[in-house]
């Protein structure tokens, strides 16, 4: 768990390092280079259907009663089905056709697994798209996942959307 953590910290800094136009024009050429990755583990494929899809409970489902969903770049985590099912509907309400998708998908041979993936939008009132590089952690107890850790640069996507720095949703 150790190493994992390690390797998503260091994604994540070097994402703030390289800096927005770098990440933006990265992402682009990520998008436009690699087609979906092919042969994932079931769970990977039913978590990136559920964030693609618009029916918050399908994500809610996929995790066990106490799960955990931690949005790094937010600094935010929802505990169980319930709050997990209700950050996907507030996100659904926030951003116009979110999606992931995986680029690749590693199973250390036990209950963790390592997404490298393309998170992409439209955030409600910007000008324009966003689509960034992430990478998300799940731990499963072999069923379900029991957490799940989602790294993306969150300075990129207001960048990318045409949004301040400074920017936040509106209340309500």
């Amino acid at each position: 768990m150790k190493i994992r953590m390690i390797v998503a910290a260091a994604v994540a800094a070097t994402a703030a390092v390289i800096g927005s136009t770098t990440a933006v024009q990265a992402a682009t050429t990520v998008q436009a280079a690699h087609q979906p990755a092919k042969h994932l583990p079931s769970t990977v494929k039913a978590w990136s259907a559920a964030w693609s899809g618009t029916d918050p409970a399908a994500l809610g489902k996929l995790f066990t009663a106490n799960g955990t969903y931690t949005d790094h770049a937010i600094g935010a985590t929802m505990t169980g089905r319930e709050q997990i099912a209700g950050w996907k509907a507030r996100t659904d309400s926030m951003i116009e056709n979110v999606h992931v998708t995986v680029r690749a998908a590693w199973r250390d041979g036990g209950h963790h697994i390592t997404i490298r993936g393309v998170y992409a939008g439209h955030i409600k009132g910007a000008p324009k798209p966003f689509a960034v590089p992430s990478v998300t952690l799940l731990d499963t107890d072999g069923r379900r996942i029991t957490a799940n850790q989602d790294f993306y640069n969150l300075a990129d996507v207001l960048a990318q959307s045409g949004l301040p720095a400074d920017w936040t949703p509106s209340a309500g």
